[in-house]
């Protein structure tokens, strides 16, 4: 979609004849992400949140084998009804931990909703500066080379501009 949108401004530009007054330019977002001091501070904490809900995960499955090794032990000795209420208990303790997965690390998890509580504000200082850019410097295009841009030469590239603009802290 976003290679289709990129195809039409530019026919768009050759056909009104006016490409030679146009200033493009292009940003890497990836660089730009992975440069910025406040992307790491972001990936940080979420990092710490992660450990400490792999720990959790693991303390869940650990109890879910030692259940089951329990039930190994003992299965002779357990009457069928005591052996069906411990399968019963290790169900729902598999039930309960698949749900804490899903919970926590599935595509609407609060790993993801974390993830984007603490982008969202990185993603809108870096738009506030590329459009500062483009407005200061009268650019009519910057576009994101990760979203299509197939070829452009390295001399329209802003991303240091960008990264040089979020670690000064403007």
């Amino acid at each position: 979609m976003k290679k289709l949108i990129f195809a039409i401004v530019i026919a768009l530009v050759f056909a009104n004849g006016a490409f030679a007054q146009l200033k493009i330019g292009y940003v890497n977002s990836d660089e730009i992400l992975e440069q910025y001091g406040g992307t790491k501070k972001a990936e940080e904490e979420l990092r710490k949140q992660y450990a400490k809900w792999e720990q959790e995960a693991s303390k869940k499955q650990e109890n879910i084998l030692k259940m089951e090794e329990n039930l190994n032990k003992q299965a002779l000795l357990l009457s069928e009804d005591k052996k069906a209420q411990i399968r019963k208990e290790m169900q729902d303790s598999v039930i309960a931990y698949q749900k804490f997965l899903q919970d926590k690390f599935g595509q609407q998890g609060e790993a993801a909703q974390k993830n984007n509580e603490l982008l969202r504000p990185i993603v809108e200082k870096v738009n506030g500066i590329i459009n500062k850019i483009a407005t200061d410097e009268n650019y009519d295009f910057i576009f994101d080379s990760k979203a299509g841009v197939v070829f452009a030469k390295k001399s329209y590239d802003l991303t240091d501009k960008v990264i040089k603009a979020l670690n000064s802290g403007k």
